[in-house]
């Protein structure tokens, strides 16, 4: 990989580097590029948007309705139409889940059954030999629309015992799609019900989601059941988001960001393996506690002999950059003893609105970091924001779009030589 050019040259102008490639990255990333800036993203590693469910919220699923019910703004539907592979309609989505629960969300996958899309559902829940799916237990948790039915959807023998992932990604071949479409439209028929919508276990593609393919040549509307983390929708997740980085032409490098140090008014990005990055902005979108982002560190983790060395607050950003951690709008405080916090008394359920939760970058509403010029916040590793899917969509399409416009500034600054801007 070339060196990064000098400083000042004219090649950085309006350049963004993107830390994490997760959906708040991945917003970021588009609307950077959509602004007009030229973007790198450094993709760490598999994080928390790999383990997504496809079920698209604002806040967790169990939440008031009322965070169900906010609105998916202009740019954030421009992104998912970028991505390709979601929906978010005005009236939200109601999904089944393998847990036997059916709910409500604001958007999903398209290939999950959204049962909110049929008049009066009378759903085909299809019997077959696949761990952890029992259609009869499924189809008595979920109500009196659902009934079992028998149906020749496994094709081989190592279907029974395939990772879903792997099963999924064999529907993306169009002669295994018409050859499941042809079975379902005669197992539905043999079962004698008049059904409006089937609803199968995860295996609707990889590449993208399929179920409108097999709607379209089954007859009936198809979907999947919302799943555990880490199954298809994940990797449909990853697809997408490298499709859309093609598209816009955003440069994706898979490396570790390692810290970040500013001269002048350029940002550079130092990486696990040795490689460096400059911009003159820089959007942190490294996920929280699951995508690795932040870390739990109290005092007692540090090496010592009998006594810490010192005290200093549980949680921290895996990333060097100077930026303020906090929670409830301030700056993390040290612990009132070498030890530490107690993990209970910082963690949910046993703490209300714990700080686990909610500490991350102190940012402002559009990602900015406070007290540095720069950089930027986006998703899961923003303090106090919500953990949802669109909430980090929404985030990462601000910072982004706030990257953009500052690296006009300060592009022209740095070739103009201004004085330099320090954290």
């Amino acid at each position: 990989m070339s060196a990064p050019p000098a400083e000042g040259d004219a090649s950085l102008a309006r350049r963004v580097v993107v830390i994490g490639a997760g959906i708040a990255g991945t917003a970021a990333v588009i609307a950077a590029a959509r602004a007009g800036a030229q973007v790198t993203v450094l993709d760490g590693g598999t994080g928390a948007s790999m383990l997504a469910t496809g079920a698209l919220d604002f806040a967790p699923w169990h939440a008031p309705l009322a965070a169900h019910d906010e609105v998916v703004d202009a740019d954030a539907r421009t992104t998912l139409d970028a991505l390709g592979g979601y929906l978010v309609p005005e009236r939200g989505a109601t999904l089944v889940t393998t847990a036997g629960v059916v709910r409500h969300a604001r958007g999903c996958d398209r290939a999950l059954l959204d049962v909110a899309a049929l008049v009066d559902p009378c759903v085909a829940v299809v019997r077959c030999a696949r761990f952890g799916w029992d259609a009869d237990a499924l189809a008595r948790a979920w109500g009196p629309s659902y009934c079992a039915v028998d149906a020749s959807v496994l094709r081989y023998s190592d279907e029974e015992v395939l990772p879903d992932a792997e099963l999924a990604s064999r529907h993306d071949d169009d002669a295994r799609l018409v050859w499941l479409a042809e079975r379902l439209r005669r197992d539905l028929a043999a079962a004698g019900g008049s059904y409006n919508g089937v609803v199968l276990p995860p295996m609707l593609g990889v590449e993208r989601g399929r179920a409108q393919d097999l709607s379209r040549l089954a007859g009936v509307c198809c979907g999947e059941a919302v799943a555990l983390p880490g199954g298809p929708a994940g990797l449909r997740f990853e697809r997408a988001r490298d499709r859309a980085f093609r598209a816009c032409g955003a440069s994706h490098a898979r490396l570790r960001a390692r810290g970040l140090r500013i001269r002048r008014t350029i940002w550079r990005v130092e990486t696990e393996e040795g490689v460096a990055f400059e911009g003159h902005a820089v959007v942190l979108a490294t996920g929280g506690l699951v995508g690795g982002g932040l870390e739990y560190a109290p005092s007692e983790a540090m090496l010592a002999t009998t006594l810490p060395a010192r005290a200093r607050p549980p949680l921290r950003i895996t990333i060097d950059a100077p930026v303020w951690m906090g929670v409830n709008g301030r700056a993390l405080e040290l612990p009132g003893s070498l030890f530490g916090a107690t993990p209970e008394s910082i963690a949910s359920p046993f703490a209300q609105s714990a700080m686990m939760d909610r500490a991350g970058i102190l940012a402002g509403v559009d990602g900015a970091a406070h007290g540095v010029s720069g950089i930027f916040a986006a998703g899961d590793v923003v303090a106090d924001a919500a953990r949802g899917w669109l909430t980090s969509l929404a985030s990462g399409v601000r910072a982004g779009a706030a990257a953009a416009g500052l690296t006009a500034t300060s592009a022209r600054r740095s070739l103009a030589g201004a004085p330099a801007i320090r954290p």
